[in-house]
């Protein structure tokens, strides 16, 4: 009557205070539960399970209590074993310890009488099942479905998707049964059994078709919206893989459309013709039923209804992008829905509505997302990247087919650095673009290369958005002859600082500062004057201490072109020097800068290349990219050693002269080595001159190795050449069981409504500007093969189906709910070849297991028989010494006391035998008492007294002489 109920527990959790007091008080309670589990009394026992159970949702650990647990769910009362299997179902998992012992106890609930027990058999299965379980038990679950009770038939039905992804192969035996189940009396059955069947179907949805007479069957018969939906999945996933199934369900799909009023039914219709293959390019008038359908889904007020209208909406803008557009303001509205999740869905839908005569006003729209209107109105991160993506992928669509006007779409590229500050990655996009519309578009090219001028000078742009600098830098730099002011682009370029941006950017910068000093220094419109002659060292000088600095960069990209260029400026330095020291009148320019500058980097006018041009080009017969140039050269360790001794000497005596203030220098001969002092003093190095001659040899023989070794070149291990795999396509069998009637559904007549006021007319359109054609420039690829072409793949920004593709990989795997049912994809019911391995594993288990009862009935029957031989012997024998015992009891023997025995005779004979043998005489005589000794006196032959004990041991009477 002091124990602590369950009741008590909440209440005293509830009383506490603070945590600190709770989780005392929860220590304690376990401890109590933990002495309750040991007692003997299965009430007791219960009630620690229950509370158990209640302590382990706070997020304690129970799974010391698992074979308590047990015992309580083998309870033979109902109310004790739901207690039990609620605590399995919370704790029990599939590295429990004593999920093994669980296996005949389940067995043993699923054959009781009692169908409530069942049920709660099954719904732990549910919960705990393992692949061993799920093996062992496959068999009951499947009798099971043919249960009296509707009630376990359901939830037999539904628990056999738990054992499906434990064990497939059980899929292939209750098959038959789920058929049965679709034509089921009860509509709960046949409901879970489409259930289980439209999941199943999403992994290997082939293995259904032999199914779809009957759901369409249960399609056009049902009223249950619910189930209606489940059968419209299913057929969705069914549709792409059986063609002939689009004349059977769009009839009776599209009465559903026009009749229904429920909303998720409605959905899914639209979404099953969408996504099923049975809107076409010709099917307009159905696709403008959809269409005004989904328009009723943004008059509601559900938010919900508007999130899934815009996701049916972006699947059927792919096939009828102007019918979608006509519902552009709805779409336009939901831009600035106050759900973020909305507004994200409706960017990447007005992305494909877009034409030219919208774009100036949907990008504007867009861009002053990007203006935050107060600090609570400033949009994630994410979204406003995700905006300035949706910008460039509407504008570059179908290479710039809605850009009228590519001045104004430089601007606004420029508008997006400025206005997506903080946002990381969007100047790297943005300029990606910048640099790839320069060089598509001609015309362009000059606005362009201002306003990359401009992004350079601009102080907040270098601090806020640096990634925009690497295509401005690189346009700059290509297309210096269209600078205004080329000198001061090159005043803001040479004051970069090392470390203070990325390495890609001080590379684009050290390619572009020649160009445009080619392009200033170069030009003829200015004279070349003493003045100028000065202004042009000046700025050599300048160009010549910048690349210095980015000599002994540690990127090795940055180092080789700064050191390249370096030496190049030093003899344009050298060259204008020449020029200021002569005292001539006449000056003119170096040829240097005039000539070889300018051919160096103007000769050419670069064109958009593909991106997949060089993986066209075929890899010559004979060539192994993977073979190396030249062996590698092996170095002697000992020459090494001596050297680093030798210089290390040397270097210690510089030292210690340099200390007492005397300038020195090494001078090397070959041969020696030698410390040359100020004053004319040498010093020589440590003697090396033993094997001297051998040392030389060694040495020449090295060098000349060492001059035909490329040691700058990598190894070739790191490139693979990459080829082309050749899709592994396994074409699907049809069912070898039977053949696919799918011309057994009747067609039904198609009528379609006639929709009048569902489509709202668009504005009147106006009057279209005459707009200038302008050329853009195709990519060079290699060969004739156009289709790779087209795809739009520019660096440093993702394609527009980019966020389809990470979605779609984000979702592999485990589901919401934790089912992992990766198990049954390509699981084929019919095709057994692929598992036989596994198949005849189980087989031979089942024998072993089939075998090894055997044996066990067997000899139990064997131990039976035996112990019925030997209880009857047992009788027989009992009889028999009761009768004897009668017997013996009117016989009574009387042993006197011996009389004086006489002398002995010399020869006479030993009395053993005679003695044995009245030794045997009187143990026949005598009582056989029970578990007793008796000792009795005789005398021998001879005269001596014997003393004989008789014991009853095995029912027989042994007597030995003492």
């Amino acid at each position: 009557m002091f124990r602590k109920s369950l009741a008590d527990v909440i209440r005293g959790i509830r009383s506490c205070r603070d945590p600190e007091a709770a989780e005392k008080y929860i220590r304690d309670v376990l401890s109590e539960c933990r002495q309750e589990c040991q007692s003997q009394d299965m009430d007791v026992k219960t009630a620690a399970v229950l509370k158990l159970a209640y302590l382990q949702m706070f997020g304690h650990d129970i799974s010391w209590a698992s074979f308590h647990i047990l015992e309580v769910m083998s309870s033979s009362k109902f109310g004790q074993k739901r207690v039990g299997y609620l605590a399995a179902m919370q704790s029990f998992g599939q590295d429990t310890d004593v999920l093994m012992l669980t296996t005949n106890l389940l067995k043993k609930d699923l054959g009781s009488r009692n169908h409530l027990e069942v049920a709660l058999a099954i719904s732990g299965i549910s919960n705990i099942v393992s692949p061993s379980l799920a093996r062992d038990l496959s068999e009951d679950l499947i009798k099971m479905m043919n249960h009296s009770r509707p009630y376990v038939r359901k939830k037999a039905v539904l628990v056999m998707y738990k054992i499906f992804l434990q064990f497939p192969e059980a899929l292939r035996n209750s098959f038959p049964r789920l058929r049965e189940k679709l034509e089921d009396a009860q509509l709960s059955v046949v409901s879970a059994t489409v259930n289980v069947i439209c999941e199943l179907a999403k992994k290997h949805p082939k293995n259904y078709l032999p199914l779809a007479p009957q759901l369409f069957n249960l399609l056009t018969s049902s009223s249950n919206n619910w189930m209606l939906i489940k059968i419209i999945k299913l057929f969705s996933s069914l549709a792409p893989i059986e063609p002939r199934l689009k004349s059977k369900l769009t009839p009776p799909i599209t009465n559903l459309i026009q009749t229904t009023t429920a909303m998720s039914l409605l959905y899914e219709c639209i979404n099953c013709i969408v996504s099923g293959g049975m809107l076409g390019k010709d099917d307009e008038q159905l696709a403008t039923m959809c269409v005004s359908k989904l328009r009723m889904f943004f008059e509601e007020t559900d938010q919900n209804l508007k999130f899934v209208g815009l996701l049916a909406m972006t699947k059927i803008v792919q096939i009828h992008p102007v019918l979608v557009a006509q519902n552009i303001d709805v779409i336009l509205e939901c831009v600035d829905d106050a759900d973020l999740s909305i507004r994200q869905r409706a960017v990447e839908l007005v992305v494909f509505v877009v034409n030219p005569e919208s774009l100036f006003d949907i990008v504007k729209k867009l861009m002053l997302q990007l203006i935050p209107q107060s600090r609570e109105q400033v949009l994630p991160e994410q979204y406003r990247l995700e905006v300035v993506r949706r910008v460039l992928d509407m504008c570059s669509r179908d290479m710039y087919a809605n850009v009228t006007n590519f001045e104004w779409y430089v601007a606004v590229l420029v508008d997006l650095v400025k206005i997506s500050e903080g946002v990381k990655l969007a100047g790297d996009e943005i300029g990606a673009e910048l640099l790839n519309v320069t060089v598509r578009v001609r015309n362009v090219v000059p606005y362009a290369t201002t306003s990359a001028a401009k992004l350079i000078a601009d102080r907040d742009i270098f601090a806020k958005s640096p990634g925009v600098l690497k295509g401005a830098g690189w346009i700059v730099g290509e297309y210096a002859r269209y600078l205004d002011s080329p000198y001061d682009v090159l005043d803001c370029m040479l004051a970069l600082e090392p470390n203070t941006s990325t390495a890609e950017i001080e590379a684009v910068y050290i390619q572009a500062i020649p160009k445009i000093y080619a392009v200033y220094a170069g030009s003829s419109v200015a004279p070349w004057t003493e003045s100028r002659t000065r202004e042009v060292l000046h700025l050599t000088e300048r160009v010549v201490a910048f690349l210095e600095k980015y000599s002994v960069s540690m990127d090795i990209e940055v180092q080789e072109r700064s050191a390249e260029f370096l030496e190049l400026f030093r003899l344009v330095a050298q060259a204008v020097k020449e020029r200021v020291d002569d005292e001539s009148t006449d000056l003119s320019p170096p040829m240097l800068i005039t000539e070889a500058m300018t051919s160096m980097f103007t000769l050419w006018e670069l064109n958009p290349v593909s991106a997949k041009a060089q993986r066209k080009i075929p890899i010559p017969d004979g060539l192994d990219l993977d073979e190396q140039f030249h062996d590698p050269v092996v170095y002697s360790e000992s020459e090494d050693e001596d050297e680093i001794m030798m210089r290390e000497e040397l270097l210690r005596q510089q030292e210690q002269l340099s200390r007492q203030g005397i300038n020195s220098s090494i001078k090397s001969d070959g041969k020696r080595s030698t410390l040359v002092v100020k004053d004319g003093q040498t010093l020589a190095s440590p003697d090396t001159s033993e094997d001297e001659d051998e040392r030389e040899r060694s040495r020449q023989k090295r060098r000349e190795q060492q001059k035909d070794d490329p040691f700058y070149i990598l190894e070739s291990s790191k490139i693979a050449s990459k080829k082309p795999r050749s899709p592994s396509s396994s074409p699907e069998q049809p069912m070898k069981d039977e053949e696919l009637d799918i011309d057994s559904i009747p067609i039904m007549k198609l009528e379609i409504a006639t929709l009048d006021s569902a489509v709202k007319t668009s504005k009147k359109k106006k009057r279209r500007q005459v707009v200038q054609p302008v050329e853009i420039i195709k990519e060079e690829t290699f060969g004739d093969d156009v289709a790779d072409d087209s795809d739009d793949e520019r660096p440093g920004r993702p394609t527009s189906s980019g966020n389809a593709a990470r979605t779609v990989s984000s979702r592999r795997g485990k589901g919401i709910l934790r089912v992992d049912a990766r198990g049954l994809e390509g699981y084929d019911i019919e095709d057994a070849g692929s598992d036989d391995e596994g198949r005849k594993e189980v087989e031979r288990f089942k024998a072993e297991m089939q075998a090894a009862r055997n044996a066990a009935a067997a000899k139990a029957a064997e131990e039976a028989k035996a112990a019925r031989k030997l209880l009857k012997a047992k009788k027989e024998k009992k009889d028999k010494k009761d009768k004897k015992d009668k017997k013996d009891k009117k016989t009574k023997v009387k042993i006197a006391e011996p009389e004086p025995a006489a002398e002995p005779q010399a020869g006479a004979a030993e009395p053993t035998a005679s003695a044995e043998s009245a030794a045997d005489a009187v143990a026949e005589a005598a009582p056989k008492p029970k578990k007793e000794v008796e000792k009795v006196a005789i005398a021998t032959d001879d005269g001596e007294v014997k003393t004989i004990k008789i014991k009853k041991k095995k029912e027989k009477s042994v007597a030995t002489i003492d």
